[in-house]
């Protein structure tokens, strides 16, 4: 009974589909080829063994179609460890213009070394190897990746796996008293857990705030005891 329970589990059709993914466009770019290669974790894996990868993309507005990325921001963690060394923040060349930046608190450096949207994003994609990508509010990131990936290479949504916070908070029994006013905004997810506000605002700084929001999570979830990957993953 377990073994057919766990093939129509979400994460078992999530690994079909990435075979299939695979098997129908096999001249994707390596890149990509080896992100849907790596192997899903275990449902029952321990959270605090696994790798993650917290991103976080600002882009000029919630339309995939029309608007743009502007900056895509990411940290590595593992288990209750954030890798501070391995923050990137790169902004879109092209995109950001001078005489905008000012407005949105952007340096004049951070314009000269904004780099090209597919250098960007392959480079993204490689550190993406290895790792469960985390993000606050999917919608946005799952929506601009899906549009880049189309754009560029022609290939329909990529079968990824997405850890999403905003998901998790809501599933989370504690905080049933907060689903009537719908504030599932990053900053007052995280002052409910007490956690300190970041003054500034860009791409890598609501990386490292999911990082930290999710780890606090994980203790509301989990306490002192090892949790699994199953308590996570909300598709």
């Amino acid at each position: 009974m377990n073994k057919w329970l766990n093939y129509f589990h979400p994460l078992s059709r999530l690994a079909r589909a990435r075979k299939a993914y695979l098997l129908a466009h096999p001249t994707m770019p390596e890149q990509l080829q080896q992100l849907l290669q790596e192997p899903l974790p275990d449902l029952y894996a321990p959270v605090e063994d696994l790798v993650y990868f917290s991103v976080d993309i600002e882009t000029s507005g919630l339309d995939a179609k029309v608007d743009h990325i502007l900056s895509v921001g990411y940290v590595t963690m593992q288990g209750k460890t954030i890798d501070l060394s391995s923050v990137d923040h790169t902004f879109i060349k092209g995109v950001v213009r001078p005489e905008t930046a000012v407005i949105n608190h952007i340096m004049p450096q951070m314009v000269r070394e904004a780099r090209k949207l597919d250098d960007v994003m392959m480079h993204m994609f490689e550190q993406m190897q290895g790792k469960l990508l985390l993000v606050h509010a999917k919608q946005v990131e799952q929506q601009f990746v899906d549009h880049y990936v189309y754009k560029r290479f022609g290939l329909p949504p990529m079968p990824l796996l997405w850890l999403d916070t905003l998901a998790i908070e809501k599933s989370m029994s504690a905080n049933r008293q907060h689903q009537q006013d719908g504030d599932y905004r990053l900053a007052s997810i995280r002052q409910r857990y007490g956690l300190p506000e970041y003054h500034g605002h860009s791409a890598s700084v609501d990386a490292i705030a999911t990082a930290e929001l999710f780890m606090a999570l994980s203790v509301k979830l989990f306490g002192h005891s090892k949790g699994v990957f199953k308590a996570v993953f909300k598709p």
